[in-house]
């Protein structure tokens, strides 16, 4: 038996003809569970960020 039985997959969103290997700015969304925060929060619209926002920043 299938894990999650393909209830869990999506469409890649990729761009079909995009190379990813190459240099540029990407964009990551990370859900988690239950809206937790992990690297900050978000005040009148600018990211303020916790210490672990601030190593991942510096990464």
């Amino acid at each position: 038996m299938k894990k999650f039985q393909n209830k869990y997959r999506i469409k890649s969103t990729r761009l079909k003809y995009w190379d990813y290997s190459n240099p540029g700015m990407y964009f990551v969304t990370i859900c988690t569970h239950n809206f937790f925060e992990w690297f900050g929060k978000v005040v009148d619209e600018e990211m303020i960020l916790n210490e672990m926002g601030k190593i991942a920043e510096a990464e």
